[in-house]
């Protein structure tokens, strides 16, 4: 079997799918825009393991010797190269596609923000509550894996998991279902998130956008879970009868939870779960990486890591559901957004200091001059940005005695390429510069 690899990406995926076709003894191309420097290790694990890289450069003659080419969600469906493929998978479709996943239920979570959080926090519940739950999607967990995983156990006489939880980004079901279609398994449930304009620098429009969503809702799923404002959009763009969608606000009990785990609170109160076993199991959940997680405190100042907030109105909901008074870290590269729905947390911030990007220069900037918004920036660098952030944090507590806590938030409601590799970089450093800061003070005391 001949498999081509069509963008490794930096994240992992591809390297889930070329090392699963190898492990089957396929012989595997990948082909990457990048260079081998940029792809690093990885990419010279696969070599090793007998794998070729055609690197800085896409062939045309790779498409027409690949059996199957797995394709990368970030590379655009009309690429010109996709046409000479003979068949187009990507890892949730070669996960869907297989009969060893007929007996486990699948939830599927998608949303513009809140999927992971609410992926995580429902498979935490189940595996707190004596039910299996395996994750796979955007969170960075490739169906490749899921799929070897499922496979060793079948091999091994080892019993499936009760629930996969799949979490899917628009890109993502788009291409799950241009190599599917109408062959999508049996959902136990969809669940929506939430549903903002975003990635409009890839999309025609915010109507464009639903559309990859919607293709995800299937009258072949037994419940589907929405926000309340999107009830209507779902029930007249899918077809889905009314009788199977549940708003996640009318769900007994939501209004009282943590408003980033409402969605996972209606979830498992739909699968059956009692009030008291989810809240027992969510004082236990720590949260998922990049989003509102706090990652160090120095001196009464809470270093909290948003760096997964890339639209404007996911950096108004954090900085709203912030029990502290904040100082922001905002800006990036344009996704071809306004910047007007960061308003309410430009103007509740104590100071904001900006890193550069196109986004900051052509919007977030005009904005704050607007709307009379002082801002200390541009900054170049995470270190110069959390530098600025933690002198102004610092200037607050002492203006009030040292006591009061006070929150830097990195919220950057916009996307990070220029500065850094990705969103998880762009959180990472701001991680590690502040776990230093807090090592500092701690030995100052």
């Amino acid at each position: 079997m001949h498999v081509l690899i069509f963008g490794l990406g930096l994240l992992g995926g591809g390297f889930a799918a070329a090392s699963y076709f190898l492990d089957q003894g396929a012989e595997v191309r990948i082909t990457d825009l990048r260079s081998e420097a940029v792809l690093g290790g990885p990419l010279a694990i696969l070599v090793q393991r007998g794998a070729t890289a055609i690197c800085q450069e896409h062939r045309q003659e790779d498409f027409l010797w690949a059996d199957v080419v797995i394709k990368n969600p970030a590379i655009s469906t009309n690429n010109p190269l996709l046409g000479f493929a003979r068949k187009i998978e990507t890892d949730i479709s070669y996960l869907f596609s297989s009969p060893i996943i007929k007996n486990i239920a699948i939830i599927a979570i998608t949303g513009t923000k809140g999927k992971t959080t609410t992926a995580a926090a429902v498979a935490h519940v189940l595996n707190s509550n004596g039910k299996e739950a395996l994750q796979c999607g955007n969170m960075g967990i490739s169906g490749f894996s899921i799929l070897s995983e499922l496979q060793n156990r079948e091999k091994n006489n080892t019993p499936y998991p009760d629930y996969l939880i799949c979490e899917l980004s628009s890109w993502q079901i788009r291409d799950t279902y241009a190599a599917m279609g109408e062959h999508l398994p049996e959902f136990r449930m969809i669940v929506l998130t939430s549903l903002f304009a975003d990635h409009m620098n890839s999309y025609n429009d915010f109507s464009s956008y639903k559309q990859d969503k919607w293709l995800l809702f299937t009258s072949k799923s037994k419940q589907v879970i929405v926000a309340a404002n999107e009830a209507a959009d779902v029930r007249n763009s899918t077809g889905i009868p009314s009788k199977k969608i549940f708003a996640i606000e009318d769900v007994p009990g939501s209004s009282k939870i943590e408003a980033r785990l409402r969605p996972a609170w209606a979830v498992c109160r739909k699968l059956g779960f009692l009030p008291k076993q989810i809240l027992t199991s969510l004082e236990s959940f720590r949260g998922v990486p990049h989003r509102q997680e706090q990652v160090a405190i120095a001196n009464n100042i809470i270093f909290i890591n948003d760096s997964s907030a890339t639209i404007p109105e996911a950096v108004s909901f954090s900085c709203g559901s912030c029990p502290y008074p904040y100082v922001l870290i905002c800006g990036g590269t344009d996704k071809n957004l306004a910047a007007e729905p960061m308003l309410p947390s430009l103007r509740s911030a104590s100071s904001i200091h900006v890193l550069d990007g196109s986004f900051s220069r052509n919007k977030l900037i005009p904005l704050l001059a607007k709307e009379s918004i002082s801002f200390n920036g541009l900054f170049f660098s995470m270190r110069e940005a959390v530098d600025s952030a933690y002198n102004s944090a610092l200037g607050f507590t002492a203006s009030s005695g040292g006591r009061p806590m006070i929150a830097i938030m990195l919220s950057p409601g916009a996307a990070s390429f220029g500065l850094f590799k990705h969103e998880f970089d762009r959180g990472d450093q701001f991680r590690e510069i502040a776990k230093e800061i807090a090592s500092i003070a701690a030995h100052t005391l």
